[in-house]
């Protein structure tokens, strides 16, 4: 019997230990966090002209701005903005003038972003784009501004941490611009930072 009891006393003792030794922990884990995106590369505008398709620009340098708000799990929200050329099309006449036509955007969009696997990520997202148009010709230019309300955006990325808070990597995106049924996708490389 006294065997028993000191058994009991031994086992009564190690668990009144171990529950004193696990104290809640004094450091605080920051569970969400925001980061800022960067990107800059090749943009390539899908050719839909019916004049001056030959005589078209469509490769240019896009630059992209993106804002997120990471929270614990595998799901971001976040704004992007960017400045995309769509085209450049120079034409020259028979009487030696010249004009040349642009149109670029900027767009504004509420994307959600997830990641799939470590570092890599999908997001889609939809808003709104200012266009912009600009004509010039023989001692002209016209200049027109046009707001796109249906506008989205599909893409992948890979982003490299180098530190806690400096990440690299590369993005694939598709975007479309609903008011002029136009087609653009982007090859960037980005640097993110987490704040």
């Amino acid at each position: 019997m006294a065997k028993r009891q000191l058994f009991i006393f031994v086992i009564f003792l190690f668990l009144s230990c171990t529950g004193f030794s696990q104290h809640a922990d004094s450091v605080k884990a920051r569970k969400n966090y925001y980061s800022l995106t960067a990107g800059v590369g090749w943009a390539h505008y899908i050719n839909s002209l019916e004049i001056g398709k030959d005589n078209a620009t469509i490769n240019s340098i896009g630059i992209s701005l993106k804002f997120f708000w990471e929270p614990e799990h595998r799901l971001s929200l976040g704004l992007e903005s960017g400045f995309y050329r769509l085209y450049k099309v120079k034409l020259k006449s028979i009487a030696e003038a010249s004009g040349q036509a642009t149109m670029s955007a900027i767009p504004l969009l509420l994307v959600v972003r997830m990641r799939i696997v470590d570092h890599f990520y999908l997001s889609v997202g939809g808003g709104m784009a200012l266009m912009f148009n600009k004509v010039t010709g023989i001692d002209n230019k016209v200049t027109s501004n046009i707001l796109s309300m249906s506008n989205y955006q599909c893409s992948g990325s890979y982003l490299y941490p180098l530190s806690k808070h400096w990440q690299v990597g590369g993005e694939f995106k598709v975007l479309n611009f609903g008011k002029a049924s136009d087609w653009m996708y982007s090859l960037q490389a980005l640097c993110a930072v987490r704040l």
